[in-house]
């Protein structure tokens, strides 16, 4: 099961800005507010339980999901 266990980078995004108080729920993320009002997350490192866990979190603060994005790294 190698799949499960590979770290990747990861670019999240959502339709609002996040409010600060829930940053905190976002630790280790790099968090951009966009000028449209959309904001992006990013990660290195992230395997998929995290991303599930972080994905949860979006859920649970009721937030709108825009898209995921692996990023691949050119060699």
């Amino acid at each position: 099961m190698k799949g499960n266990s590979m770290k990747n980078d990861y670019e999240i995004k959502i339709s609002e800005h996040i409010h600060p108080c829930w940053q905190e729920w976002f630790e280790g993320w790099f968090i951009t507010e966009l000028e449209n009002g959309d904001a992006l997350m990013r990660k290195s490192g992230v395997d998929h339980a995290e991303l599930h866990g972080i994905l949860n979190k979006i859920r649970d603060l009721n937030l709108t999901l825009v898209s995921v994005t692996q990023i691949d790294h050119e060699p």
